[in-house]
């Protein structure tokens, strides 16, 4: 498998769609397209560097090489999300301290299932707002193809 095919594979497997990709990793969505459409022969350097840096559980030897799995580590889609990962770190800690200041409480208990489930509230919308990027880029792919555009 290219490179190319990788990176499209990455884009996908985050469930987001290559304009997100590209601001997140701090490149211009072109960019993503030329590589992932096969209109670049590889990417550079910088952009390789800038996707290690923005998803530091990929596999690198997988991103480069394409060898072994897509991530270091088998981990759940929430932990691929680092923005929720420290969030829920730093709220487990804070309500283990605050467990530790004031005891059980039921107030307490409920404040920190009442974030749990806000937590994965959040994560089910940002799937569902991934699903109609991709959907989006794929009424955008048909559009270029039937009236011949290259946007």
């Amino acid at each position: 498998m290219a490179i190319n095919d990788r990176i499209s594979d990455l884009i996908g497997e985050l469930h987001t769609n290559p304009n997100s990709f590209a601001d997140n990793i701090g490149v211009k969505s072109p960019v993503i397209y030329n590589i992932i459409k096969g209109r670049r022969s590889k990417p550079s350097f910088d952009v390789l560097q800038k996707i290690l840096m923005a998803y530091e559980a990929i596999n690198a030897n997988w991103l480069l090489k394409g060898e072994g799995e897509i991530w270091k580590e088998k981990e759940n889609n929430f932990a691929l999300d680092t923005g929720y990962a420290s969030i829920e770190d730093r709220i487990v800690s804070l309500v283990s301290a605050l467990r530790e200041e004031i005891g059980l409480s039921p107030s307490l208990e409920e404040l920190s299932e009442l974030i749990g489930t806000l937590l994965t509230e959040n994560m089910k919308q940002k799937e569902k707002i991934a699903a109609l990027y991709v959907k989006q880029d794929k009424i955008l792919e048909v559009l270029r193809n039937k009236l011949n555009l290259d946007f």
